[in-house]
């Protein structure tokens, strides 16, 4: 006698099979936009790939999520090609405002509220030191194996005692910018789907970023940082804590940009 499968397995199969053909939906695109630099072809793939998600039953609950974060690359692009006082900082904060505005006007749905709290447990506070630890030995690895890396970041001739000041400003505030996007937008809107998805879609889309202009970067960088996000998704999810993120970001940034300055000294 054939055991058939249940209503409740059949549906969490089909779950399981459009995220995987959407997290393959991604990597592709991403390929395209972040490797290749081909905007266009980015462009048409992500509308081809959206339409088969609107006629192939199973694949439509990820339409929605797809179209959003499409559409925010889409205005994160023009951001970038219309001028350069819309680039950084204000691209992420102005793209995940408009992800908040698309979904909340567009689709009716109720976006995620953000805890901002900085009063965190032991639990928090040791999930910071979990994540970081590690990334401050693969920062200082990665850094003298690829000592090239260093011409991209230029270092002013700034007074001694602003470094501390100027290192930590700049972290939290490219910190703050992606996490809002990240954390704040990206992960919330995906949360209805299978929990592996949500993790591995912030890192495809966080380590891609990294591709280029980046430290590390190229597909070392890809694998690093996706690693990296994947653990502070994982963190978000934990503890709902986008004060926790940041910080644990911002964090990261600065003994990035620590180690720079203190091997160009």
């Amino acid at each position: 006698m054939i055991d058939l499968p249940s209503f409740s397995e059949y549906k969490t199969s089909m779950q399981n099979f459009a995220a995987v053909f959407s997290l393959i939906s991604y990597v592709a695109i991403s390929t395209l936009y972040f490797v290749e630099r081909e905007y266009l072809w980015a462009f048409i793939a992500w509308a081809g790939l959206l339409a088969l998600k609107l006629l192939v039953k199973p694949l439509r609950p990820q339409a929605v999520l797809f179209s959003v974060i499409g559409l925010c690359f889409v205005f994160f692009h023009g951001l970038h090609w219309t001028s350069p006082y819309l680039q950084w900082p204000l691209d992420f904060f102005l793209t995940a405002l408009f992800g908040f505005a698309v979904l909340r006007f567009g689709f009716k749905r109720p976006t995620e509220k953000l805890k901002w709290s900085f009063k965190f447990s032991k639990q928090e506070w040791l999930s910071i030191v979990v994540i970081n630890v590690p990334t401050l030995a693969v920062l200082v690895w990665y850094y003298f194996t690829h000592p090239e890396v260093s011409k991209m970041f230029p270092v002013p001739d700034l007074p001694v005692w602003s470094i501390p000041l100027v290192i930590l400003g700049v972290a939290a505030i490219n910190g703050l910018r992606e996490e809002i996007f990240y954390r704040g937008f990206v992960q919330p809107a995906s949360t209805n789907k299978p929990v592996w998805f949500v993790i591995a879609l912030q890192a495809v889309l966080f380590g891609f970023l990294h591709f280029a202009n980046a430290f590390p970067q190229g597909w070392l960088g890809v694998f690093l940082t996706a690693l990296w996000g994947a653990a502070i998704a994982i963190q978000y999810r934990l503890f709902k804590s986008i004060a926790l993120s940041w910080l644990t970001h911002a964090m990261a940034d600065a003994l990035m940009f620590s180690i720079i300055i203190a091997t160009k000294g």
